[in-house]
């Protein structure tokens, strides 16, 4: 089983962004259309802080972008909302993940 799994997109990355971030991707799995950069990771722990701060402070004004840093070991979801120079995170125990997102929505 692997230890974590770890979905993220990030919006607005130019090309010139991503030529700054491409070599510091600590992610298997990598999809960058020009606008949107999409990457994915399964498997043991890695280490996402420094990069997700690097994404942060290049982000143009309208970019933004979404973590889930699941650990499978823990049995408990990260979730971070990226913003230009920002970053929010908020962990929640994996059998709690539907109520905290219909609560977090108003459902």
């Amino acid at each position: 089983m692997e230890d974590v799994r770890i979905y993220c997109d990030f919006h607005r990355i130019t090309p010139e962004i991503y030529e700054q971030l491409k070599g510091m991707i600590p992610f298997d799995q990598v999809d960058y259309d020009g606008d949107v950069l999409r990457l994915d990771h399964e498997g043991h722990y890695i280490l996402i802080d420094d990069f997700i701060e690097t994404v942060s402070n290049l982000l143009p004004e309208n970019g933004y972008g979404h973590v889930e840093f699941i650990d499978q070991l823990e049995w408990e979801v990260t979730r971070y909302t990226v913003k230009p120079g920002k970053i929010e995170s908020k962990v929640i125990k994996v059998d709690n993940v539907l109520d905290a997102h219909q609560r977090d929505h108003g459902l």
